[in-house]
């Protein structure tokens, strides 16, 4: 119906078509309400499978954590760990059981509930505990999160617990937000989170990996290297420029993407004081905390073996400059070997990464002779096969685009 004003033909929606709209917004809110219920359904019976079949207990304490706040008794340091609680502590029934007699390693990692990172480092954990021995080795993970992941996200870790839980015990902690005078760290500086490590983890050592990782060897040897009186073992990132304002030797300059921290030295040393000194400071980094960490600790930083922190390249050109920056500190046959057999593949320079929507670029080049088969193809291969591993692969071949390629 049109009506006429001021010379103008004005349209005027009947009720009929109104309420036509209002039925077909009304059926859209319903299927995806629906499909969401279906999700969350689907989440809550794998979260029940895994109760009932493993004897898996759930809980919002974690002892270790609760009696360094207990003990500590300064309220800058107070302050902070208030900030931090226990989203949920995941363990088989009889751990203690479990623990007996095996090396126990304990593995740190940050992560925000974006871009399907937690799927990543599903993979990245699964891969890890694949190459772990069961009989030998037991894997602590503590999962530092963003405020906005919660108990929902932490569902798909428990599907771990049906092939590994006689070697795993999981432990979130909720960062929140913590604010310092020049610096907030919250969910959009989730690496950040590694520098409070320190203050609230009551280990001896911790390995720190960042997600974007695949592991292939059992980390017990890493994680039992000798320190040499060094506060963190990392490996060398080579690419580095303007770091020297700050006094730091670009030589020894690590990346702070694997790392082995000596906590017990940075408790007797008291270099958490420090590192609340400095993230009130107004000084200025490049590269944010791992920069950080280089200009903190200088320089009593140790290298860690190549095997364990060696990048990897799509490109030939790149790689042979990496390896001619690095033949000056690390003997040339250790650098090959890492190459042919890395312990951890960290995809620092691989772009796209395996899980990309647009990694249908690795298609294109699998065959390609200018270009390395261990980024292009071998890597981008391995770590799809190792999703497939999980319990998730359908939910990542559908948000890395693998579904509609036919590589695999």
């Amino acid at each position: 119906m049109k009506e006429k004003y001021l010379g103008i033909n004005l349209e005027k929606k009947n009720n009929n078509t109104i309420n036509s709209e209002y039925s077909n917004f009304i059926k859209i809110i319903l299927i995806l309400s629906f499909f969401l219920f279906l999700e969350l359904f689907n989440l809550y019976i794998l979260n029940l499978y895994y109760i009932r079949d493993e004897k898996i207990v759930e809980s919002k304490e974690y002892k270790n954590f609760n009696e360094i706040k207990e003990e500590t008794n300064n309220s800058v340091i107070l302050k902070i760990l208030n900030r931090i609680s226990i989203i949920e502590h995941i363990y088989k029934e009889d751990i203690e059981k479990e623990k007996s007699g095996k090396n126990i390693i304990h593995i740190t990692v940050s992560i925000n509930n974006k871009k399907n990172y937690k799927y990543i480092l599903l993979v990245q954990m699964q891969s890890l505990l694949m190459a772990c021995n069961k009989n030998t080795t037991f894997v602590v993970y503590h999962i530092l999160c963003s405020s906005d992941f919660n108990e929902l996200s932490t569902i798909i870790f428990k599907s771990l617990f049906n092939s590994f839980s006689h070697n795993l015990e999981i432990i979130f902690y909720n960062m929140g937000k913590i604010s310092f005078r020049n610096r907030i760290i919250d969910r959009n500086s989730v690496t950040n989170y590694r520098l409070l490590v320190p203050l609230f983890i009551n280990e001896d050592r911790i390995i720190h990996l960042d997600a974007d990782c695949l592991v292939f060897v059992d980390l017990n040897e890493m994680y039992n290297l000798d320190f040499h009186d060094n506060y963190i073992l990392g490996f060398y990132d080579v690419l580095v420029d303007g770091v020297d304002y700050l006094g730091i030797n670009s030589s020894t300059y690590i990346n702070a993407g694997i790392t082995l921290l000596n906590l017990k030295k940075f408790r007797s040393e008291k270099i958490c004081f420090d590192i609340i000194k400095l993230l009130n400071s107004n000084l200025k980094f490049i590269k944010a905390d791992q920069t950080f960490l280089n200009y903190l600790l200088y320089p009593k930083i140790g290298r860690l073996p190549s095997k364990y922190g060696i990048f990897n390249f799509e490109d030939k050109s790149d790689l042979m400059l990496y390896l001619n920056l690095l033949r000056k500190k690390v003997p040339l046959d250790e650098l090959e070997d890492a190459l042919k057999n890395p312990g951890i593949v960290h995809f620092v320079l691989c772009s796209p990464k395996p899980w990309h929507p647009n990694s249908l670029y690795f298609k294109e080049y699998t065959n390609c002779s200018q270009r390395l088969n261990c980024s292009c193809s071998k890597y981008f291969n391995i770590w799809h096969s190792i999703a497939k591993e999980t319990y998730y692969y359908r939910k990542i071949a559908l948000f890395t685009g693998v579904n509609k390629m036919n590589l695999l």
